[in-house]
């Protein structure tokens, strides 16, 4: 039995795999591990710093989903979609971090939740937002089949400062185009 397998009005939350990359519910004993995804040097800049009670918040909360990213059962990243029951079917990916950038784990794991969000869930938009200043997340985004819908401006504080937001979704057709489809496999040449 899973954590939230005793409230009915929360949506299952099954472990996902893509190749070697897996997301599974997040757990309490998690909590060091994801802050200090957070914290990492690669990604500080641009992810909120949450502390661990407020992590476990999102862990048990009916409206939010909480997985730890694995490679090889080993933990590298974390995704948080808020918004699981939201009436008009639209996703918030808060967050979705990776530590050690660059090895295609990110577009695994981006591939798995949004095939939650459409294929299980059955919403119509995942959507999120990306600092104005975070140029290769916002890059990235497009390239894995968001649009942008406009910027929020001045809506997060960091210190002192106000940033403003990218906004950015895919919509459950553009995902079945794009994300949805089965990667193209090399057909083996005649002779």
């Amino acid at each position: 039995m899973s954590r939230r397998d005793d409230d009915a009005t929360h949506p299952p939350q099954p472990v996902l795999q893509r190749g070697r990359v897996t997301l599974r519910p997040s757990t309490r004993a998690d909590c060091d591990f994801v802050v200090s995804v957070e914290s990492h040097p690669e990604n500080a800049r641009f992810v909120g710093q949450w502390p661990p009670e407020r992590h476990l918040e999102c862990m048990t909360s009916a409206d939010s989903l909480h997985w730890i990213v694995e490679s090889g059962n080993l933990p590298i990243g974390y995704a948080v979609l808020e918004d699981a029951d939201d009436p008009n079917r639209s996703l918030l990916l808060r967050r979705i971090a990776i530590a050690g950038k660059g090895r295609g784990h990110g577009s695994a794991a981006l591939r798995l939740v949004a095939r939650y969000c459409f294929e299980v869930l059955g919403f119509h938009r995942l959507w999120l937002y990306v600092a104005v200043d975070n140029k290769r997340a916002y890059r990235w985004y497009l390239k894995h089949g968001f649009v942008e819908e406009g910027i929020a401006r001045d809506c997060e504080r960091r210190g002192e400062q106000y940033v403003s937001m990218h906004v950015l979704s895919i919509l459950e057709s553009e995902y079945r185009d794009t994300l949805g489809r089965p990667r193209s496999r090399a057909r083996p040449s005649a002779s």
